[in-house]
């Protein structure tokens, strides 16, 4: 066993802490010669037994293990299991004299990453590193997947546990209907209100440190560009990067702490809606209502509310729409609200119920007794329908506003093509 620190002589050489399984000193020096002219500074321990290896491993951190395949006392394959044993994910690299294919294969399916013949050296240094960056590539997957592990464990703690509580009350308020009703009313508001939190805490705290990341790394772009050094650019794309995470993560927050809607008048408050939707994408977005409106409770008209901002959003993140119509009309039996747009045809699919906006959709539509439906309107973009029975042609008709039939399409757009579909005509 022998080690040896080398330093650099022409010029910065890249530090590199290399174990050799290796019985001869000359061939030990072979490989040490080889990657010094691939610019690496290696530092090295040689060993050629188990039990020198075992120490080296346990007394040191290595970035790369060159092994011979076979020596008198000890071999690659020994020196891999014992790696595996340990569980070190470092490169491993078979340097063999002679080593036929199948031998080689072998090796290479039992985990070693690289094989080198003593007569090729110079592929030695493109080859560590090359594995240098594919480790570091592993170990970076590896602490994300750890991370999600970590995530995903907590949050199914948390499912479970609130789970456990949504068992027990429903348990115990099974017969009470109206009680469940609540219950369910209340984890929807503690749903808003926590969008309302997240949207602050992306906004004051992630917000303000990404704009203090993109700072630095835009003072380090300049001071490359000053110094002439090639990572300018590189750090010139960091920085675009950040800054489109930045107006990402003030989106976010924007649609996460908007405000709930107050009032119970459908019309009044999907007319605000569309107001506020060309307001803040400076697209055309109008409101068409055809017959007077049935009294609604709050609620309902809430989760209407929500269903329609839902859809707009979609089709203005999802669907590029740069025309949006709100729709809305009844007949003695049905109130039926659509949401139709000219972006990107939605395309349906065995997926499409288990995204998340979709799946929320669904279910405020069904806690009020909708039914909710999304096709492609015609060749372009998406028409959303939502369809909810009234009970005994539904209490007196709220008084109508200027006409019982009124387009509030804004700044002059005609319509899109499909007409807000008479109630029962959507009901199937």
């Amino acid at each position: 066993m022998s080690t040896r620190f080398k330093s650099p002589t022409n010029g910065p050489r890249r530090p590199l802490r290399v174990l050799l399984i290796e019985d001869s000193d000359p061939d030990a020096q072979l490989l040490v010669d080889a990657l010094e002219r691939g610019g690496f500074e290696p530092s090295y321990e040689r060993v050629d037994t188990e039990e020198a290896m075992q120490t080296a491993l346990d007394k040191r951190r290595w970035d790369v293990i060159l092994a011979d395949h076979s020596m008198p006392k000890f071999s690659a394959p020994e020196a891999l299991e014992l790696v595996k044993h340990k569980g070190f994910d470092l490169p491993f690299i078979v340097v063999s004299g002679r080593i036929d294919e199948e031998t080689a294969v072998a090796a290479m399916r039992a985990g070693a990453h690289d094989y080198i013949m003593k007569d090729r050296l110079a592929r030695l240094a493109p080859a560590v590193e090359r594995e240098l960056r594919e480790a570091e590539v592993r170990r970076a997957r590896h602490k994300s997947e750890e991370e999600l592990r970590r995530a995903h464990e907590e949050l199914e703690l948390r499912v479970e546990k609130r789970t456990a509580d949504l068992k027990a009350a429903n348990f115990k308020l099974q017969n009470v209907l109206e009680e469940r009703k609540r219950l369910e009313n209340e984890l929807l508001e503690i749903a808003e209100k926590e969008r309302i939190r997240i949207g602050f805490d992306l906004h004051d705290d992630l917000g303000q440190k990404l704009t203090g990341v993109s700072l630095m790394v835009k003072g380090l772009e300049h001071k490359l560009a000053s110094q002439g050094h090639p990572s300018a650019a590189d750090a010139q794309r960091i920085h675009a990067l950040i800054e489109e995470a930045i107006h990402h993560t003030h989106d976010l927050a924007h649609n996460f702490s908007s405000l709930d809607v107050t009032g119970d008048d459908l019309a009044a408050v999907l007319k605000g809606l569309a107001g506020n939707v060309k307001k803040m994408f400076e697209i055309s977005c109008g409101l068409n209502v055809k017959g007077s409106m049935p009294e609604l409770p709050q609620y309902t008209t809430m989760q209407l509310y929500k269903i329609a901002q839902e859809a707009v959003s979609n089709a203005i993140k999802h669907g590029k729409a740069t025309q949006v119509v709100i729709g809305v009309g009844r007949s003695t039996e049905h109130l039926v609200l659509t949401i139709k747009n000219d972006g990107v045809p939605f395309a349906p699919n065995t997926h499409a119920k288990n995204r998340m906006g979709l799946r929320i959709m669904n279910y405020r539509a069904n806690v009020i007794g909708a039914t909710l439906q999304i096709e492609p309107n015609h060749k372009s973009g998406t028409i959303v329908t939502c369809t909810l029975p009234i009970k005994n042609g539904g209490k007196a008709p709220r008084r109508a506003l200027a006409h019982p039939e009124k387009s509030f399409l804004e700044d002059g757009h005609d319509e899109l093509e499909a007409e807000p579909a008479a109630a029962g005509d959507r009901s199937r």
